[in-house]
């Protein structure tokens, strides 16, 4: 494989490797990389074929290849913490992705959509786009000429009266102008798509020049990258799409949804209205609280998803460490809500029940007044923007988190 064109990065490893490989900065005709083992031009990098030997101003061999994707997310400059390729990889596999060449899919197969809100570092987006790549055709890389018309005399006699440079300039222009259309036409037939949405343009243009700088763009086509309010973009979507009512079934255009914000429970509803059924919603958090602050917006507003699992990422965790989360009452308190019915419905005397009934109304104004309390310490925290966060303290840190996932229920289910 080629080194490529300016613009690429590589990896610069001594030939015993018994050393860590040196990642370039993007490749330039009049660039060099310096290294441990010296100084190497990026004239010497440029075309030379993988595995091949260069050498340094010292003298020393090193051997060229490209990075693979984890060493590139890994290593690439990052103004947020990145999605770790071993979290990446087992979000990717949960979604059991299935793509297929156009030509072998079925005609009325509808397009695969999936969301992702928190771009970041653009590690996530990575490991998307490349799991729906073999979905779409080649886009196109030159100019169309079947749509060139062709030219009479005259018009050739007209050039003719124009300098060289100017023809020069009419012809870049027209040829920009056409392959400007055969990319937006190619993008309006894709199959497959990744949306990113970040709420920082800093962090969406970066995370665009991570996608971009990947041996040479070569997922690129595939993501489209957005700045603003995911909840936001989603009214957006629905109302482009035309002739939906928000909410249905009908208007749903997302087969997946990826959360990885601070308050994602914020946006669930809205993500859920645009998900289509048995679609998976995914919410990336660093603390198990903020998966059961999403778990208790779904069961009070009573939204059709239903939790397939959750699991806790990190460190020596191949497939996660599933944790039980539900909203459920103690067995205690189910009893004697029981005992309290059939004691109702015994037909006991006047005396009794009248007991029973101001022991009832003593426990409701305790348990409103608990409520209440509850209620209003949440306001509190939600208004101040704090969130409680349980994790782990022993050893460093690196990557690892929580994932929430959800299927979408059809209707007639719930």
């Amino acid at each position: 494989m080629l080194m490529g064109t300016e613009g690429d990065r590589v990896l610069l490893q001594i030939k015993d490797a018994s050393k860590a490989p040196v990642f370039t900065k993007p490749l330039r005709l009049d660039g060099k990389t310096v290294s441990r083992w010296g100084s190497i031009a990026h004239e010497a990098i440029i075309g030379k074929q993988s595995r091949d030997v260069v050498v340094t101003n010292t003298g020393r061999e090193l051997r060229v290849r490209y990075p693979t994707l984890d060493e590139y997310v890994t290593l690439t400059p990052r103004l947020v913490t990145p999605v770790y390729p071993a979290d990446a990889n087992l979000m990717v596999s949960l979604l059991d992705l299935h793509v297929s060449p156009r030509r072998t899919a079925p005609q009325n197969d509808v397009p695969l959509e999936i969301l992702e809100a928190g771009t970041g570092h653009g590690a996530l987006t990575l490991h998307l786009a490349r799991a729906i790549h073999a979905a779409n055709d080649p886009p196109p890389t030159q100019r169309l000429h079947d749509l060139e018309p062709e030219r009479s005399d005259a018009s050739q006699v007209e050039e003719g009266n124009h300098s060289k440079t100017d023809m020069n300039m009419l012809q870049s222009k027209d040829g920009a102008h056409r392959t400007a259309l055969a990319s937006s036409s190619w993008r309006s037939q894709r199959r497959a798509t990744i949306h990113t949405i970040d709420v920082s343009s800093k962090h969406s243009k970066h995370a665009q020049t991570i996608v971009d700088g990947f041996r040479q763009g070569m997922y690129s086509q595939n993501v489209e990258f957005h700045v603003g309010d995911v909840s936001n973009w989603i009214d957006e979507q629905l109302l482009l799409r035309e002739g939906n009512i928000l909410g249905s079934e009908t208007a749903a255009f997302l087969s997946h949804v990826f959360l990885d914000l601070p308050a994602s429970y914020r946006h669930i509803e809205k993500a859920s209205s645009a998900l289509r059924a048995d679609g998976m919603l995914m919410v990336f958090n660093p603390s198990i609280t903020q998966i059961t602050a999403c778990v208790e917006v779904i069961r009070t507003l009573r939204l059709p998803l239903v939790l397939d699992r959750a699991l806790e990422l990190g460190p020596n965790m191949t497939r996660g460490k599933d944790w039980d989360i539900r909203a459920v009452k103690p067995r205690a308190l189910i009893k004697a809500e029981n005992d309290k019915k059939e004691a109702l419905v015994s037909g006991n005397s006047d005396a009794s029940t009248k007991s029973v009934e101001d022991e009832e109304s003593a426990e409701i104004q305790v348990e409103t007044k608990t409520r209440d309390e509850e209620q209003a310490q949440t306001l509190a925290q939600e208004e101040i923007g704090w969130q409680m966060i349980c994790r782990p303290t022993v050893g460093p840190v690196t990557g690892g988190g929580f994932l929430g996932v959800w299927r979408k229920m059809k209707q007639r289910e719930i």
